[in-house]
């Protein structure tokens, strides 16, 4: 198990904040003290709350609890006040761990699912109480599978992007330790310079990214960047757009390296699928095969994408008594996307069930209609509506000509008349902490 920390000298965290080097020994001297601190307070199994950090306090509070067995929820650490206590409020911890641990003297009497693990938000930033459970051994399965799809060996170096807080960035972490890599944690932005000093300093090996991160990356005209300690990279977390695949693949070839496109869920502990770095060329835009151990298929009735693997949630929580839940997915996760399979056995997400608005009695899947104006137009884009009206907001600047092209291009393709069309540019889309676009901001835009 990943959290069992079994290697001694090897560097296992080093953190940028104070430079501070752990090894697999030290960081498990460490885990233990907050064991055994814990148990003091609660012996038996008890419900926590970390707000994570790219930091070694974090990731020793997050090994503990898996060590000790209790129920933890990760939340990110820049949530704002209001929303962490909203799901204080809801789900009543035991102790809380922000730099320090704070033990609450609860007087629920809740009797946790022995198997339950770690507790992740569907929607942390919009304070959505809906919560993701998942068990060790979902999270040591994906781990593993992870590990066994990239290669990932003890020589290994990634440097984090994403918060472990969410499901992604948890991942990466998870799947290093398994192996005795070294976790180079850090919160910095890829655009400052910090980032990047501590990436050449310490030789990562590896980084990953959702769009937004390689949006960034692009403009920081990545393939001009000196790296070479960089072995590979990976991108989930949302649709990557066909010119950026391209760009990202082209410069992976370019420096000999592989560019890993995935696909995940927080309900499969993260990764479902993946496109084998010798196979992007030939499919782009595919959310590739099975991880291993996995299994996609399609229902015949309804075209849903379904997953099928140890590494699936038990199920939801919305409540602090579901918590008690057992294994209600047994295994099967429904995705919520709809897809296709082509002739090689690789799948096409062609748009999310929910992700659709009428027009004029036309069903017009959003997603779909991102995929067609992106490439048309180079800029980021996000659509989202009502029925009878499409919102359109463009990362950038839009001219008077810029917009008319949208307005003949969705008439041609779609039928879309301009009279329910509302076309809009922004400097910068809002973004969930994950690096997904906040549709439901944009929405509140649209009903203005």
């Amino acid at each position: 198990m990943f959290w069992d920390l079994k290697y001694t000298d090897t560097p296992a965290l080093i953190q940028l904040e104070d430079y501070q080097v752990l090894t697999y020994a030290q960081l498990n001297k460490n885990v233990q003290i907050f064991v055994d601190e814990l148990s003091s307070y609660y012996p038996q199994k008890s419900f926590g709350i970390i707000y994570m950090r790219n930091s070694i306090s974090s990731i020793v509070a997050y090994l503990a609890a898996l060590q000790k067995n209790d129920a933890v929820l990760l939340l990110d650490a820049k949530l704002s006040e209001a929303l962490k206590q909203q799901f204080i409020d809801t789900y009543s911890p035991d102790w809380i761990f922000e730099d320090r641990l704070h033990i609450f003297d609860n007087k629920d009497s809740i009797s946790y699912y022995e198997d339950l693990a770690i507790l992740l938000s569907t929607s942390g930033s919009t304070g959505n109480p809906k919560l993701v459970r998942l068990s060790r051994s979902n999270l040591q399965s994906n781990a593993e599978s992870i590990s066994k799809y990239l290669n990932i060996s003890n020589s290994e170096r990634p440097i984090t992007t994403l918060s472990p807080a969410y499901s992604y960035g948890l991942s990466v972490i998870n799947s290093h330790l398994l192996q005795g890599a070294t976790v180079l944690l850090t919160d910095e932005s890829m655009l400052g310079s910090k980032f990047w000093t501590f990436f050449k300093q310490y030789e990562a090996t590896s980084f990953a990214g959702v769009p937004y991160i390689y949006q960034m990356l692009h403009r920081l005209r990545f393939q001009n960047m000196q790296l070479p300690s960089l072995r590979y990279f990976t991108q989930a977390g949302g649709r990557l757009s066909i010119p950026l695949i391209d760009y990202f693949h082209q410069t992976a070839e370019q420096w000999e390296i592989p560019f890993f496109v995935m696909y995940g869920q927080t309900e499969a502990s993260a990764r479902i699928s993946y496109v084998p770095p010798d196979q992007l060329a030939n499919k782009k835009g595919s959310i590739g095969i099975a991880i291993p151990n996995g299994k996609l298929e399609i229902d015949a009735n309804t075209g849903e994408l379904v997953y099928e693997g140890p590494n699936v949630m038990l199920g939801y929580a919305e409540t602090k008594a579901d918590f008690m839940l057992g294994n209600v997915q047994q295994g099967k996760l429904h995705t919520g996307d709809f897809a296709s399979i082509d002739e090689d056995g690789y799948f096409w997400i062609k748009g999310r069930l929910k992700r659709f608005i009428k027009l004029y009695g036309l069903r017009m899947n959003l997603d779909d209609l991102e995929r067609f104006l992106e490439p048309l137009i180079q800029y980021p884009i996000a659509c989202t509506g009502i029925d009878e009206k499409l919102l359109i907001i463009v990362e950038g600047i839009l001219s008077v000509d810029n917009i008319q092209y949208i307005r003949q291009q969705l008439k041609t393709q779609y039928g879309i008349h301009h009279t329910s069309l509302d076309i809009r540019s922004i400097d910068h889309l809002p973004r969930l902490n994950n690096g997904k676009v906040n549709y439901s901001h944009l929405l509140d835009e649209v009903k203005e």
